[in-house]
């Protein structure tokens, strides 16, 4: 065979290699690699069948967030007066009204302890302590947030949590959480959700969180959304670990979300046209 046309075979050869290699679907990355680490979970909670229901009276009807505070109670605020409520479960009543400032569209609740912090929409968080001559302003704000609406408490690393319910639409198509650094007082990104994180069969890519807490024992971060009736948790570095489609009978309207020092977890939800109520759901030991 001359060298010419062994050069044209071996050409043609490694042309065909090529095309078969270039033609063929690329592998997706294996499992467990720490860009698309995701972990199907089981949770400790009975989510269809609450421990307890606490029906709430007319000033909490339009609920808005809730923290566990002490001795079985939970501080409790709505979306319209400058007040905390203190609402006592083996009771079942508010034992306790304490005022804080303005009325306005407050959207969250946190105790972290012995102060109190209230979010509004806008991202102004209040500070102050029950009974004490305490008090200070933190500004949240961020020209990518719309509104928000879940504040929480990261005890490992100390920050504030907020949950940005709407972002600037031309941003990303990323949930974001937020963190404010006490030490540094800055706030700053912590956690983008993906949309695809966040979408199942049930309500496709519908996600506005409305509430968010730090699970006390295992630092798992729970993200509750009225619109899209899910709940995400996410584990303390941020993958996500579950995504749970809930029952809107039984969530009708959630706006809030806590946990007591044990992990019983509870829920809250407005009123519409009926009353506001809490649910209780106990932690199952595996």
């Amino acid at each position: 065979m001359k060298l010419s046309s062994i050069l044209i075979y071996v050409a043609v050869v490694i042309l065909g290699v090529f095309l078969i290699y270039a033609c063929t679907p690329k592998k997706q990355k294996e499992e467990g690699s720490t860009s698309e680490k995701i972990e199907t979970i089981s949770l400790p909670y009975d989510l269809e069948n609450p421990s307890d229901k606490y029906v709430l009276p007319k000033k909490l009807k339009e609920i808005s967030g809730l923290s566990y505070f002490k001795n079985n109670q939970l501080v409790c605020v709505n979306d319209e007066e400058g007040k905390i409520f203190i609402y006592d479960l083996s009771k079942k009543d508010i034992v306790d009204k304490i005022p804080f400032g303005k009325d306005g569209d407050y959207e969250g609740v946190e105790v972290v302890g012995d102060e109190v912090f209230v979010l509004k929409s806008n991202g102004r968080v209040k500070g102050f302590k029950i009974g004490l001559p305490f008090e200070r302003e933190i500004d949240c704000t961020n020209p990518d947030v719309i509104e928000y609406e879940g504040l929480a408490y990261d005890p490992k690393n100390k920050h504030l949590l907020l949950a940005a319910k709407e972002r600037v639409k031309d941003k990303d198509d990323k949930k974001m959480i937020y963190a404010y650094d006490f030490e540094k007082k800055v706030l700053f990104k912590n956690i983008g959700i993906p949309e695809e994180q966040v979408t199942d069969k049930a309500n496709g890519k519908e996600f506005k969180p409305s509430g968010i807490a730090v699970h006390p024992k295992t630092g798992q971060i729970f993200i509750i959304a009225s619109s899209g009736k899910k709940l995400l948790v996410l584990a303390e570095d941020g993958h996500k670990e579950a995504l749970i489609s809930l029952n809107p009978k039984t969530f009708r309207q959630l706006e809030g979300i806590c946990f007591s020092p044990e992990g019983d977890l509870f829920i809250s939800s407005e009123g519409k046209d009926e009353e506001g109520y809490i649910l209780k759901f106990s932690l199952q030991n595996n």
